[in-house]
């Protein structure tokens, strides 16, 4: 088995792991981890496990496209989506039709393929071209759907946060080219690592401070404006006072865990976001010491809005 076979496998190994590893951050204010359920009531850890382990093989699946059509990066977005698409179906069958994963599912399919065309085309992954090749994987065919999306009746808590208040969601993320991730994500995992602090603090310092920036589509499909705000107002306040690394975090998360529950908000686009941010990095870390992955020097120039 050459390295490109290879290659699928271990990108879809990447992606399941980095799903877990988010679910089992802990604590998370108002999300599922290993001692609450959050602000969910059909939904637990067993349920993430299942739901991880039966949408696993379609990273994979996604994976081989980029690595067949590593040329034609602006055309495999049409070619995955169907992918997507079944990856929903096992999820609803493995947890009894509980939506676990679905924004998960577009977020790491689309790095996924991207990955995949990054292990083919440059035989490495780094940030920057596995955040381009997604953009322009994404950016033309997104743009023209939020356009069109505009001028019809909504179907999804993500087209009614369009209508109502104008949010592009998880759509307009991935065309612009993840600037969360790129701003906020990865800097702040790496700083994290970098100064060799805890693994799960590392992790949830990311989480609350996507929170603080994001506009997440649960919290305002579930609370609106006013619920969006108040979160990440709370958020900015806990990294003000130390954030994860300071002395009796834990115990303020225990808490904002409760107020969040009662409150109905929870930041799953934002735990969507800490996922793929720890794949990302998790690919770049696996792959730099393979001596089948020398990067090549080849760049992507793509338009950043």
């Amino acid at each position: 088995m050459n390295s490109v076979n290879k290659s699928e496998i271990l990108i879809g190994q990447l992606a399941a792991k980095a799903l877990l590893e988010e679910v089992f951050t802990a604590p998370k204010p108002g999300l599922v981890d290993p001692y609450s359920t959050g602000a969910h009531k059909d939904m637990n850890l067993h349920t993430f496990r299942e739901s991880t382990k039966a949408i696993t093989p379609y990273f994979v699946k996604m994976a081989l496209q980029g690595i067949s059509m590593y040329e034609e990066p602006e055309n495999l977005f049409p070619v995955i989506r169907p992918v997507g698409l079944e990856a929903e179906q096992a999820m609803y069958q493995a947890t009894d039709g509980v939506n676990t994963h679905k924004g998960a599912i577009f977020t790491l399919g689309i790095f996924s393929a991207a990955a995949g065309v990054c292990c083919r085309k440059l035989c490495c992954v780094t940030s920057d071209a596995l955040l381009e090749t997604e953009q322009r994987m994404v950016r033309t065919i997104l743009l023209s759907e939020l356009e069109q999306l505009k001028s019809s009746a909504p179907k999804s808590s993500g087209e009614r946060n369009l209508f109502q208040y104008g949010s592009k969601g998880i759509r307009g993320e991935a065309a612009k080219g993840y600037p969360s991730i790129r701003n906020y994500g990865l800097p702040v995992l790496r700083e994290g690592i970098n100064s060799g602090q805890d693994w799960n603090l590392v992790k949830i310092q990311v989480l609350m401070t996507l929170m603080s920036s994001v506009e997440d589509g649960n919290i305002l499909a579930r609370t609106g404006l006013e619920g969006l705000k108040e979160v990440q107002t709370t958020a900015r306040t806990f990294l003000k006072n130390g954030g994860a690394y300071a002395p009796g975090a834990e115990k303020k998360l225990q808490s904002l865990d409760s107020y969040f529950t009662e409150k109905n908000y929870s930041s799953g686009g934002c735990a969507d976001l800490l996922a793929a941010t720890i794949f990302i990095n998790s690919l770049i870390e696996t792959l730099k010491d393979k001596e089948e992955f020398q990067c090549r020097k080849e760049s992507y120039s793509t338009e950043k809005n």
